[in-house]
């Protein structure tokens, strides 16, 4: 190996180190997640979202599971590798839901959104508020 190429090998190193960090931190890329339906329909914002979720999951190796909203656990599952279970849910805002292994390490997660029919930040006014007739 020559002088030359020490440097890019060292950079190389440093690179695959930070990454492999980064890789512990985020959900495990092998599970999936998914969440039906992810969007709550209210008739104005701040109102309470029930309704039926369909969650559908898998992973590579069997372990002990459990669904999170936020930091509460809904629904957990013993040596599964994967699972479909319908679910009740109430929820007032955008919410995170997590699969998280024994350890409480992330798997997997996705956010289900709430939207108001009748918002009036975004509406668009059909007439002013003055004229001159």
């Amino acid at each position: 190996m020559s002088f030359k190429q020490f440097p890019t090998l060292v950079l190389c190193l440093l690179f695959s180190k930070v990454a492999n960090a980064e890789m512990n931190t985020l959900p495990d890329k092998k599970a999936k997640l998914e969440i039906k339906p992810i969007v709550c329909m209210v008739k104005s914002m701040g109102q309470i979202c029930e309704m039926t979720i369909s969650v559908d999951w898998s992973i590579q190796t069997p372990q002990n599971v459990c669904l999170f909203k936020n930091d509460t656990s809904l629904q957990c599952w013993k040596n599964k590798r994967k699972a479909k279970a319908n679910i009740n849910i109430s929820i007032s805002e955008d919410m995170v839901f997590s699969l998280k292994n024994k350890d409480m390490h992330v798997l997997a997660k996705q956010k289900v959104k709430i939207n108001a029919a009748a918002n009036r930040k975004y509406r668009r006014k059909l007439k002013s508020d003055w004229s001159f007739f």
